[in-house]
């Protein structure tokens, strides 16, 4: 869960309902495909339940990694308007919150300091995932101890940010209706 804490630790409480309000709950069965690769991204997800599979779909589909409650997904297409570089599929039943770029851009544009938090949240959110890879591809089997315990590691920072997000992850979680 720790990549929606990231996000949620730095966000507010009023940011937090607006995303509620006006993204929507989707379920996906088993299979079901949220993003698909080459094709444009159209909104961010926030994983409630259930797990996701990232993978590449070369002549035959690679599975990247997988997804739990709590991750976010599309995040990086509302920084960049490219096609998103993987697919995205349910690997069981799975629960999010799709939070549209089309709502959420006009949001960031009327309001700085909205903006401003959410931009930081996803900067703080996609240094720790290149942290994250960089260290995972980077030492292979050399990897220490240290090195294992520092890519789980949250920026000091938002050490104290972690129960509130959590709190709000809940309240996600039980607000979002499909």
């Amino acid at each position: 869960m720790r990549k929606s804490l990231i996000i949620l630790g730095i966000l507010n409480d009023g940011d937090l309902e607006w995303l509620i309000e006006n993204g929507s709950g989707r379920r996906l069965q088993e299979g079901d495909y949220l993003l698909r690769q080459g094709l444009k991204v159209e909104a961010m997800y926030f994983l409630l339940n259930g797990r996701l599979g990232v993978e590449l779909e070369t002549p035959e589909a690679k599975q990247l990694a997988e997804l739990e409650s709590g991750e976010v997904v599309g995040e990086i297409s509302l920084l960049d308007s490219r096609a998103a570089t993987a697919s995205v599929r349910a690997l069981d039943e799975a629960l999010v919150l799709e939070i549209r770029h089309d709502e959420l851009k006009p949001k960031l544009e009327a309001d700085i300091g909205f903006q401003a938090r959410i931009y930081r949240s996803l900067g703080m959110f996609l240094a720790q995932r290149m942290r994250s890879t960089i260290l995972t591809l980077g030492y292979g089997d050399d990897r220490t101890e240290e090195d294992e315990e520092e890519i789980d590691e949250i920026e000091p920072q938002l050490l104290d940010a972690v129960e509130r997000a959590a709190k709000r992850f809940e309240l996600m979680v039980s607000k979002v209706q499909v």
